[in-house]
């Protein structure tokens, strides 16, 4: 079986990266404070209380990627200032994402801040990359997407923690859903409660089975290059006015910024004005 590498918090920069870029992820002990991962989760309560489990779109391939036993939903920012403060804003993390991001894009925002509750009896998640996502935009050479799997309880091989195929990475673009691989080939991302999963958005993945009696407590965070469009509509579940209590920067994660290109180009724009001078 294959391993991840997990490192400190507090690790230089440059550590990270070697990692992530040899294996397509690295695991990073305590990204959330134990102070912060308890608000976080006391702030999303409600809502675990009243989702329920399974895909709401009706189809097939949906509910077989989504899970039938996984709670899922979005909008965290605009549920919790705890996520934006610890999570959405999370420092290293931040770095990563400036350091492989922004090699292809001047600025990149939310792809999604997701709950991810793996529960009891869930079949494990088919294999898949991120970036597929977007398959117009995929290239060897540039990544358009980071994500971090943090673990807001812990994550073990039993209960469903993420499996990763290290190397990945690597291998021609577009490739399909559905990978095959060997028991060998992959890692279990287990991780203990506030660590999180670093992870590219071309490396093959997938959440892993639950064969216990108890939940397994996942909140997902992805960026994109600014100039696709992501997965959640941020500004349609963070709105104005709550954005204007928020940090000029978790305000440009969320969309409340306009994004500039090198050649003068500017798009997301509110009558030919940036997004941003509405916080002005």
């Amino acid at each position: 079986m294959a391993e991840l590498t997990t490192v400190d918090s507090d690790a230089p920069i440059d550590e990270v990266l070697t990692h992530l870029h040899r294996d397509g992820g690295v695991i990073v002990r305590d990204l959330l404070s134990s102070e912060a991962r308890l608000a976080i989760i006391d702030d999303l309560s409600d809502a675990m209380e009243v989702v329920s489990p399974g895909s709401k779109s009706g189809l097939e391939q949906w509910e077989l990627f989504h899970g039938r036993e996984t709670i899922r939903f979005c909008g965290l920012a605009a549920r919790s200032r705890a996520f934006v403060d610890h999570a959405l804003l999370e420092p290293l993390f931040g770095k990563v994402a400036d350091h492989e991001l922004l090699g292809g894009c001047n600025s990149y925002w939310l792809n999604t801040g997701q709950v991810m509750a793996v529960g009891p009896g869930e079949r494990a998640q088919y294999l898949h990359r991120d970036e597929n996502n977007w398959p117009e935009a995929i290239t060897a050479e540039r990544e358009i997407t980071l994500s971090c799997m943090f673990a807001l309880n812990e994550f073990t091989r039993d209960n469903g923690a993420t499996v990763v195929v290290p190397g990945t990475q690597t291998l021609r673009p577009g490739l399909v859903r559905g990978y095959e691989v060997t028991e060998d080939d992959v890692a279990y991302a287990e991780m203990p409660a506030g660590a999180g999963l670093i992870y590219s958005g071309k490396v093959i993945h997938g959440a892993g089975a639950n064969t216990t009696d108890e939940l397994r407590y996942g909140m997902h965070v992805s960026f994109v290059v600014g100039w696709l469009r992501p997965e959640e509509a941020s500004p349609l579940q963070v709105d104005r006015a709550r954005a204007a209590e928020l940090p000029s920067e978790a305000r440009r994660l969320l969309g409340w910024s306009s994004y500039h290109s090198d050649n003068g180009g500017r798009t997301w724009l509110v009558d030919f004005e940036d997004a941003a001078d509405l916080f002005a």
